[in-house]
């Protein structure tokens, strides 16, 4: 390991990785990722890893924008395939659900989103196999997929290497040291790299890496689950479809699978993160098939293949928190993705890079500045408080 870095960045989730590459892309420097397990290891690897720009506030919107471009151009953009799949993205409504999701419509088309509002006998249409029931319609994304998170991770990291990126898998952080009012080095399991400038990306324990300078983050955990069928043979290729009304989301996953877990409105699952149980428990399975089978009823003649569980790590609003801290110069938190991570994470990441290096960032990411709380100035959603943005 090196022991001198111009840039040290604590966690190999996708917002670690992003911002650790285009750091060394845009010639930071000596860039050292540390990961203490393995590139996207836990929430980043587990996450269905959907790339889509239904969201309910125009920044959040003008990020995910930028994310679609960059998976849609992966080779030029993040260094390598990704894996991006463009299935499409289907919000289905029914009369309760329909007020936001034609507000969160009308922020689409305002920024050129190829978005719109169908019927339901275009959602039939569409995914013959649906059970349309009480809809009223939805909203379709025709453009938007998803990727495959762990490859994602690999392949910025590993495509960063020839600009400088230092990569240090199975490496915990016991810390980060400051001297004064800055920072001055992180203390990990095989030493000390001294730095001046340092990435809080630790994902769940970002609050834990927090406190090691003295700041105290309002993070919560909850756990989140997801599964794989056999989509059976009367259910073909699907777009994601993203469902208040069943309170589940799902989508194909390759060739003959379905991925699916449970979706907004969903209470919160209190875990501790550093003993919890990966495997998906029985009662957690039953309710998330309860709801796939009530939209797509066929689902049921699929087999069970696999299911887990990870961490969403989240924040006071539910949007990552990102950018510096006043009074601690050189240290930069950028975690608490809150479900939203993987896909905000490479355009989030590409701005912090820039701030960092004292450039104007492509995006002005201000507003996911970690002292918004304190400020007053918290992101909201037309969807009300919860896991829907």
């Amino acid at each position: 390991m090196n022991h001198t870095a111009d840039a040290v960045v604590i966690g190999g989730g996708i917002m670690g990785a992003s911002v650790a590459h285009f750091l060394a892309k845009k010639g930071a420097g000596k860039v050292t990722l540390v990961e203490k397990r393995s590139l996207a290891a836990v929430s980043t690897g587990h996450s269905a890893a959907v790339v889509r720009t239904f969201y309910s506030n125009p920044l959040t919107i003008t990020l995910a924008r930028r994310s679609l471009d960059m998976f849609e151009n992966d080779r030029d953009m993040l260094g390598g395939d990704c894996g991006f799949k463009r299935i499409g993205y289907m919000c289905v409504f029914n009369d309760h659900s329909a007020a936001p999701s034609r507000h969160v419509l009308g922020l689409e088309k305002a920024q050129g989103v190829d978005a719109r509002e169908i019927s339901p006998s275009e959602i039939q249409d569409l995914v013959p196999p649906v059970h349309v029931g009480d809809l009223v319609g939805a909203i379709y994304e025709p453009h938007s997929g998803y990727v495959d998170p762990t490859k994602t991770t690999q392949v910025l990291c590993h495509s960063a290497k020839e600009y400088g990126l230092d990569i240090h898998e199975g490496t915990g952080v016991i810390g980060i040291k400051t001297e004064g009012n800055r920072v001055a080095a992180v203390k990990t399991s095989e030493g000390t790299i001294a730095t001046r400038v340092v990435v809080n990306a630790a994902g769940p324990w970002g609050r834990a890496m927090g406190l090691s300078v003295g700041l105290n983050y309002s993070l919560r955990w909850s756990r989140e689950s997801d599964l794989v069928l056999d989509r059976s043979e009367k259910v073909g290729d699907i777009p994601l479809i993203s469902d208040p009304t069943s309170r589940t989301y799902m989508r194909s996953n390759g060739k003959n699978e379905i991925l699916g877990g449970r979706g907004f409105p969903k209470e919160l699952e209190p875990m501790d993160i550093d003993n919890y149980n990966p495997i998906l428990d029985p009662n957690t399975r039953q309710r998330i098939e309860q709801g796939l089978f009530q939209r797509i009823p066929a689902l049921r003649q699929g087999k069970y293949i696999r299911g887990w569980a990870s961490i969403y790590a989240i924040t006071d609003d539910w949007h990552p928190v990102v950018g510096p801290e006043p009074g601690l110069d050189g240290y930069y938190a950028f975690f608490g993705g809150s479900g939203h991570g993987f896909k905000l994470g490479p355009p989030l990441g590409e701005a912090l890079s820039d701030i960092i290096l004292g450039q104007t960032p492509t995006t002005d990411i201000r507003a996911f500045r970690p002292n918004r709380f304190a400020e007053g100035e918290l992101f909201t959603s037309t969807w009300g408080g919860g896991n829907r943005a």
